[in-house]
């Protein structure tokens, strides 16, 4: 047979406790079902704000200045947990090469971490830069930075 089958009719059931119209395979969810399991808005009420991909390339361009001594540390410090801002001043460079960030990708494993990777280069070489991005107390703070440089593996 060829072509497009035509649906069964549907009707939602009513109630949490009303079982559907038409007979269902065993296991079948229905839409009512998945719909359930999904909540309706997180506690607070209010969606995180996203953060948006230009964002995350100026701010990883940033702390590569940083990581590079080009920039002060402090100058990121709404972006930076403070952990993480003292290990990035105590870990500068005196001045390292310029480096030019390419492509970013991100990921968000939970509703409130947003975890970034992308490529950047010196002009001789490419390396790759992880951040991880965390929403607390109603800001977007960069808890984790890295730069992944030839013998040299771990966080920057």
């Amino acid at each position: 047979m060829r072509g497009l089958l035509p649906l069964n009719p549907y009707e939602p059931a009513k109630g949490r406790d009303a079982s559907p119209s038409t007979e269902l395979p065993e296991g079948q969810l229905t839409l009512d079902d998945l719909l359930a399991d999904i909540p309706a808005q997180r506690a607070g009420g209010r969606p995180r704000p996203l953060l948006e991909r230009r964002q995350l390339h100026r701010v990883l361009a940033a702390m590569l200045e940083v990581h590079a001594g080009r920039r002060p540390a402090v100058q990121l410090g709404q972006w930076l947990t403070p952990a993480l801002q003292r290990r990035m001043r105590e870990r500068a460079r005196m001045t390292g090469p310029r480096y030019t960030l390419h492509k970013v990708y991100t990921c968000r494993p939970a509703e409130s971490v947003v975890e970034v990777c992308g490529t950047a280069d010196t002009g001789e070489r490419v390396l790759a830069v992880t951040a991880r991005f965390e929403y607390r107390r109603g800001n977007w703070r960069c808890t984790s930075f890295t730069v992944l440089e030839p013998g040299r593996l771990g966080p920057r």
